[in-house]
């Protein structure tokens, strides 16, 4: 269906502007507890760019500089600190700095999304200064360029960090420097200012290596007194310090072409990213959120990069610096299957695939060689081996559900053949490996973990025989293997214990506030946690149309949102997600309201420390509310605020692999147009009120299965309109009206 979109026109007004850019006195004073506050203020209203490896976030550094917070998503310390890493961490690099020769009056500062261009300008007492800054969308190569007025200049230089642990600042310490890499060298080269941080390795007998670099390479080019450019290479290589001659190549490369070429193909890269789908809100501001969570995800992450950590390109002092599993890579690639715009879901299937032996190796310690699994935290080649009893078994299963969805945006079978089913088959081993037979008959669960949920002695894990976490995975991820044992038509030997797990597996265990957190644990406490919830949201496994379980999903979500205390922002993104599950838009809408509070002003996050995946999920959000997919069924427009008159969307990717575009006019649907990518069964609820009408290329059967629902014999390739009364005149996907 085709977008009437002006996406320049559309994008700007959305843009993350700083009308007033100031310094608010950095960190604040070192306290008992932490040595540094979690999150600078500048940070937060800070312009970030990237290209899904490098990038950096541009803050005020002081009253007279600009910082780039530089970051490169694989630049990792190569050990971890007992007592003070969970694992191998993310270590801070540097920071570029402009300075303007005079003093600063005024200064703004502007992220374009649709050019992915940060810009700015001071003010000074000695003329003006303005600047524009890319990470190039191709190119491990940031860009800064800077043209000044009157006597004014910029001095632009760098400033390196010791690449160690952010922890050492926050985690009192006695540690030898023998543990340490040496401070960063800068050295000039060819023309280019280089700065090297080389790394270390200890052995098992306790000796040191190098290992490993980080280079920052940097060359400035003056066209004039007033008007000047600099190039800024981040490179890494793990075993050697061939990142040196990498980082050189880089800044030879991009000097060697003119910079309006550098400009073009960075932002052709970037318009072409865009139209992969659209959604246009009548509420400007959930518009606005969503389309920078949409240049947020293509910033941080792409196909080939590690999988997106809790920072990605924009590492700051944190107590975060790594890779979480109990949540945190779930919801960050929540939005990007229904966005279509699966090539930054291959991150994910990527680099498990590409460290399947690690998972298995991590799954050791558990018994069991033909397994995998992941605990609660990792560093970038996924190594977390399970050393600790009772803890999280679910953390694979619910990332392999995000895959799944993959796998259903697309019904490729060789992708759920080679890629999928390997992984799934080895984290249900897992399950099959702990699970016993009760005396009742039931097939039960040994103590494991809901996630941080607090326990008597430890304040983020509280072990429970039959954690809701693990049956509703367990559930979950034997039932995807029969059906995908069945559609490939591997007869698989052990197909028959998936399906005795799926008669036997004991009921979810509930009270009287709905489900609990395991057998003998209630949910007591507040807990920004949803883990108890999963059979509901995302797996869907029950729903409200179940007259055993519609009541306890109601109580469930009303007892844990009211506790009030522990919620977080990503407590209300998931209970938005929920509401529109039930079909409760005005409740979804004022779940996104109060996640608000949460954010700042360039929509980063923070709990304590800055987090990346929580604003993301709120994508998510918005989708639940104009396309949903479960069931097999595919609803539109199922949970629309009362107070939004108009919504468009256009080439959703919906599961079964549809493009699916939808209007939503004068408070109800006008049209909704489906095109199959794969020839999948479609079965769908397109909120249409009166009989159904269908256009297309031909007549098509269509069944009322029950009411308001269709199945459609839709083929491959084909497109359907559908629509009440008479055909609508103007068949269109582009902007609403504001509110």
């Amino acid at each position: 269906m085709a977008f009437n979109v002006d996406w320049e026109s559309f994008l700007s007004a959305h843009d993350v502007v700083q009308p007033d850019l100031k310094y608010h006195g950095g960190y604040s004073e070192a306290t008992e507890e932490h040595k540094r506050q979690s999150t600078r203020k500048e940070w937060g209203e800070g312009a970030f760019i990237g290209n899904g490896m490098i990038g950096a976030m541009i803050l005020k550094d002081s009253p007279q500089d600009l910082a780039w917070e530089l970051g490169r998503n694989d630049v990792v310390a190569h050990n971890h600190l007992t007592g003070i890493d969970w694992s191998v961490p993310r270590v801070p690099i540097g920071d570029m700095l402009l300075r303007p020769k005079g003093k600063i009056k005024e200064e703004t500062m502007r992220l374009s999304l649709w050019h992915a261009e940060a810009t700015g300008a001071m003010t000074t007492d000695q003329g003006t200064l303005e600047w524009r800054s890319i990470a190039h969308a191709q190119m491990d190569c940031l860009i800064i360029e800077w043209k000044s007025t009157g006597s004014e200049g910029a001095v632009v230089g760098f400033r390196p960090r010791h690449g160690v642990s952010p922890r050492l600042e926050l985690v009192p310490h006695n540690l030898s420097r023998k543990y340490l890499p040496p401070p960063p060298m800068q050295l000039h080269q060819q023309g280019t200012q280089v700065s090297i941080q080389t790394f270390v390795k200890v052995e098992e007998d306790d000796t040191v290596i190098s290992e490993g670099a980080c280079v920052v390479a940097w060359k400035e080019i003056n066209f004039s007194d007033s008007h000047g450019v600099v190039y800024v290479s981040i490179t890494n290589s793990y075993y050697d310090e061939s990142a040196i001659d990498e980082a050189l190549r880089t800044i030879d490369s991009v000097t060697r072409l003119s910079l309006e070429n550098v400009i073009e193909t960075h932002r052709a890269w970037w318009h072409e990213y865009y139209p992969a789908s659209f959604i246009s809100l009548p509420d400007k501001y959930w518009e606005g959120m969503y389309w920078i969570q949409m240049y947020k995800l293509a910033s941080a992450v792409r196909e080939d990069s590690p999988v997106l950590d809790n920072q990605g390109p924009w590492l700051t002092n944190t107590g975060w610096p790594g890779t979480w599993w109990n949540l945190n890579v779930q919801l960050s690639y929540l939005s990007v299957y229904k966005a279509n715009r699966l090539s930054i879901g291959e991150s994910l299937i990527g680099n498990l695939e590409r460290y399947h032996e690690n998972l298995r190796q991590n799954a050791i310690p558990i018994g069991l060689d033909d397994g995998a699994y992941i605990e609660r935290q990792s560093s970038v080649n996924l190594v977390s081996p399970c050393l600790k009893p009772n803890f999280e078994y679910g953390n694979l299963p619910w990332a392999l559900h995000n895959v799944w969805r993959h796998y259903r945006s697309t019904m490729d079978e060789a992708f759920l053949r080679e890629r999928l089913y390997p992984l799934l088959r080895a984290s249900m081993n897992v399950y099959l490996h702990i699970c016993f037979r009760g005396e009742d008959g039931y097939l039960h669960l040994p103590k494991t973990a809901s996630p941080e949920y607090p326990g008597p002695e430890s304040g983020t894990a509280y072990p429970t025989e039959d954690a809701n976490y693990d049956l509703a995975l367990f559930r979950w991820g034997c039932q995807a293997l029969v059906e995908a044992n069945d559609r490939l038509r591997l007869g698989d030997p052990l197909e028959d214990r998936w399906k005795e797990v799926l008669q036997d597996l004991a009921p979810y265990p509930i009270d009287h506030n709905g489900f609990k957190v395991g057998k003998d644990v209630p949910f007591a406490v507040s807990h920004r946690h949803y883990s108890h919830l999963l059979m509901f949201f995302p797996l869907h496994l029950v729903h409200v149309d179940q007259t055993e379980y519609s009541d306890v999903i109601k109580k469930t979500i009303s007892h844990w949102i009211r506790l009030m205390g522990g919620l977080q922002g990503y407590s209300y993104t998931g209970a938005a997600c929920m509401a529109a599950t039930l079909g409760d838009g005005n409740q979804t809408l004022a779940y996104l309201n109060e996640f608000r509070r949460f954010l700042y002003p360039n929509t980063m996050y923070s709990e304590m420390y800055p987090v990346i995946e929580t604003p993301l999920s709120s994508a998510e959000c918005i989708h639940y509310m104009v396309m949903q997919c479960w069931g097999d069924t595919i609803r539109i427009f199922p949970a629309v605020p009362d107070e939004w008159k108009e919504i468009s969307f256009g080439k959703l990717l919906a599961e079964g692999a549809f493009e699916v575009s939808g209007q939503w006019k004068k408070s109800k649907t006008e049209y909704v147009g489906i095109k199959s990518l794969a020839g999948a069964p479609l079965r769908i609820m397109p909120n249409l009120l009166g009989p159904l009408e269908a256009t297309g290329e031909r007549n098509f059967s269509i069944t009322e299965v029950s009411p308001g629902v269709y199945d459609i014999d839709l083929k491959l390739g084909e497109s359907i309109l559908l629509y009440t009364g008479s055909r609508p005149e103007e068949i269109g996907i582009g902007p609403v009206s504001s509110l």
